[in-house]
């Protein structure tokens, strides 16, 4: 299990697939979103699920791409759980965001470093699609640089550093 402080996953599917690992040996805070609706959280991402029996905090989502949402309640979806991280870690008081494993592209025919997701698992076979939505986010904008040091990767929204010339 990773040392971190923070774990973000976007849906239900992924909690409730992950879950049992992840409360072996993660000691943070965990996260996840759920579609606004009306202003409120529509609570259809979570509609089979309690995220409050496994300890996660539920912010709102703009289901859009399109930057960043500054109010610390919401996130903007982008599609995918990297994009939400990316605004999680601005309203955690990130000011330096270095991307990993942002791949955007296929590996011999599977869709993330570690193979295909099971089969519950609606979103992700087509990573590439992702990546217009991180084009709309202009980190000057939000006081925040975001540096991609992904050793394979599609995403062009960012600049690109190999992960020991960033620290």
């Amino acid at each position: 299990m990773v040392d971190a402080d923070h774990l973000y996953g976007a849906d239900s599917h992924w909690w409730t697939f992950h879950h049992a690992d992840i409360s072996i040996g993660f000691g943070g805070k965990k996260w996840s979103c759920d579609p606004l609706k009306e202003g409120k959280r529509s609570n259809t991402n979570w509609n089979n699920s309690d995220p409050d029996k496994w300890g996660i905090t539920v912010l709102g989502c703009h289901v859009c791409s399109n930057g960043l949402s500054t109010d610390k309640e919401t996130v903007i979806s982008g599609g995918n759980s990297g994009y939400q991280a990316i605004n999680l870690a601005m309203h955690l008081g990130a000011t330096r965001i270095i991307l990993i494993g942002f791949d955007m592209t296929n590996h011999s025919g599977k869709t993330h470093f570690f193979g295909d997701h099971p089969d519950v698992f609606k979103n992700g076979s087509k990573p590439d699609r992702f990546i217009a939505a991180f084009r709309t986010i202009k980190p000057a904008q939000y006081g925040i640089e975001i540096l991609n040091c992904s050793r394979i990767t599609a995403l062009d929204a960012f600049p690109r550093f190999h992960l020991e010339d960033v620290f």
